[in-house]
């Protein structure tokens, strides 16, 4: 379970204890309160703001250039059109052309077929 800013409950326990250890029990409450206000300081902060605005605009930055280079459309596209032929082919209306590399063409010409005997 994250609480703030990707600081789990756990961490969050291990750092009271600590300040316990550190601080002792009476001073503990007045390092918190400092700590309070310095959180607080810091998350209110312009530059905060700013890091919090970055970070948005970099999540953002694979949807946007999906967007612009109109990535998404081109895979529908394609996907459409392997859908078709595979419909096709199911009725008997076309088969999908069969991939060959050349090597393996070149080869074929030049041997006998087996099947043949």
């Amino acid at each position: 379970m994250q609480l703030f800013g990707g600081v789990g409950l756990s961490e969050i326990i291990f750092i009271l204890v600590l300040m316990i250890v550190v601080l002792g029990p009476k001073k503990m409450a007045e390092g918190a309160r400092d700590l309070g206000k310095t959180i607080r300081k810091v998350t209110h902060s312009q530059f905060w703001k700013n890091v919090m605005q970055t970070s948005r605009e970099i999540k953002d930055l694979p949807r946007k250039i999906m967007d612009e280079t109109e990535l998404e459309d081109n895979l529908q596209e394609i996907n459409r059109a392997i859908n078709q032929d595979s419909a096709n082919s199911r009725e008997g209306l076309s088969s999908p052309p069969e991939f060959k590399p050349p090597h393996e063409q070149a080869e074929k010409s030049d041997r006998p077929d087996r099947t043949e005997r």
